[in-house]
């Protein structure tokens, strides 16, 4: 089983949550031709105040699944679910939840288990595994995974992580009016953010990204064991009515040849992004 360890942050909706209006604070341009370590200071500080303003918003997510084995048979699965994330105090962890609604049409029954377990989120340590398990318990697919978050890169730019991380600029190129730089990263510390039962699995990929203001445009990250190889590409794009950028597309690639040959293929697509009221209600 691949695991992860930690997702990315929020603040827990069953706290009561609060309105957040006011615009993300600016960060300081890297001058000229940005070098790496400006290009991820500038990430890293976007993505701390990006995190308390997604902590704030849910997402409708479609999320389709299609495995296909090496004689050609297929499969397919189709969610419907909201996405929010959440913080649980005793694990002191962010997590991403995947509230499953809907499993190809048939309803999800006991759908309140789940905001019983994460009202314990302060009581009861460990109780991430057991969030994460719910995530991941109609994946299908022989590579049994828990990780296949759309905002999972981000962690890396964050203070827990970044530095552990190698980070190279590869290319700075224009965009219509908009200046788009690539970094390309790989995990160097351990625990990776994704371990496996051999143990730590480090990551590598790209972000790409705004110098100006650190804002992520586009994230890929791939893992790479004996027997699976896995990509997961997430494309963000702005909500005019949020302001925001927020994950548009995200796609995962699971290609594994032990004990079968299988590529398993999946897409979630997120709209009607909305804040939560004060009183825990949805706009």
């Amino acid at each position: 089983m691949l695991a992860r360890r930690v997702v990315l942050l929020a603040l827990s909706i069953l706290a009561g949550a609060i309105a957040l209006h006011a615009a993300p604070l600016p960060v300081p341009a890297p001058q000229g031709n940005p070098s790496a370590r400006a290009l991820v200071a500038a990430a890293s500080k976007y993505v701390a105040k990006y995190q308390q303003e997604f902590a704030f918003l849910i997402a409708d997510e479609s999320y389709s699944q299609t495995k296909t084995d090496g004689g050609g048979r297929s499969q397919n699965r189709l969610l419907r679910s909201e996405f929010f994330l959440t913080y649980l105090p005793a694990d002191n962890e962010w997590v991403a939840v995947r509230d499953v609604l809907d499993v190809d049409g048939a309803p999800v029954a006991n759908r309140e288990e789940l905001r019983a377990l994460l009202a314990k989120g302060g009581e009861i340590k460990g109780l991430i595994s057991q969030v994460i398990a719910r995530n991941a318990r109609y994946n299908i697919g022989s590579t049994s995974r828990n990780f296949n978050e759309p905002t999972l890169p981000l962690l890396l730019m964050g203070e827990k992580r970044v530095n552990d991380v190698k980070f190279e600029r590869k290319t700075v190129d224009r965009d219509g009016e908009i200046v788009l730089a690539t970094l390309q990263f790989e995990e160097r510390g351990r625990p990776t953010l994704v371990r496996g039962p051999e143990g730590s699995l480090p990551s590598t990929g790209e972000i790409i990204l705004e110098p100006a203001t650190g804002i992520v445009h586009k994230t890929t990250f791939e893992l790479n064991r004996p027997g699976v190889k896995v990509r997961l590409t997430t494309t963000y794009a702005r909500d005019p009515k949020l302001g925001l950028w927020l994950p548009d597309v995200f796609t995962e690639r699971y290609e594994s040849d032990t004990p079968i040959s299988e590529v398993v293929l999946c897409e979630a697509k997120y709209t009607n992004y909305r804040r939560f009221e004060v009183t825990g209600r949805i706009k």
